[in-house]
């Protein structure tokens, strides 16, 4: 999706869904290596498109910075990384200088997903309680591990997030609900 001249003076604001940080340069012509944000990066990739405007922030920038989209491409080597061409980026540079900014979407331009899988910033915040009533917290991060997600909340709390021990996922709600497992949370 592209900005014609009316939307081009709404402002920062509307970017509101990280979907990458910038992990370093690529080359000597301006592409840039991303961490894509989400438990799938292949979903996330699909949310660039060509001619897609993105915003670039670094941490404490409100406004930021608009960026065209022109390319976004698996690097084979290393695994995992993913490169992106920007039209306003021309040299390596300009690259180096974004390295640590974040790029940012519109919230209507994230993927859906399957039902049952939320994104990671939909579930931050939510109260985690458990099938006996007993509040574990707020969750307050989610780790990446190579056998599952792992939530973190506020008590210090870490629960694997599989079906065994997560019995609902209610995001209107405000609230995880997590089988009370005997020395699991102790």
């Amino acid at each position: 999706m592209t900005l014609d001249q009316t939307e081009n003076t709404k402002t920062a604001e509307d970017f509101s869904v990280m979907a990458a940080q910038i992990a370093g340069a690529h080359g000597v012509s301006g592409n840039l290596r991303l961490r894509l944000i989400g438990a799938n990066p292949e979903v996330t990739a699909r949310t660039f498109q060509p001619g897609q405007i993105v915003v670039l922030r670094k941490e404490g920038d409100d406004a930021g910075r608009q960026l065209t989209v022109q390319s976004v491409r698996k690097q084979s080597q290393p695994k995992g990384a993913w490169i992106a061409r920007f039209k306003e980026v021309n040299d390596r540079n300009e690259a180096e200088a974004l390295f640590g900014h974040a790029i940012f979407i519109r919230e209507t331009e994230r993927p859906s997903l399957p039902e049952g899988e939320f994104y990671v910033d939909q579930l931050i915040g939510l109260s985690i309680v458990t099938d006996a009533g007993r509040a574990l917290g707020k969750l307050t991060d989610v780790l990446n591990t190579p056998a599952n997600d792992v939530y973190v909340t506020d008590k210090n709390a870490l629960i694997p997030a599989v079906s065994e021990f997560v019995l609902s996922v209610d995001v209107p709600g405000g609230v995880i609900t997590v089988r009370d497992v005997p020395g699991l949370l102790d």
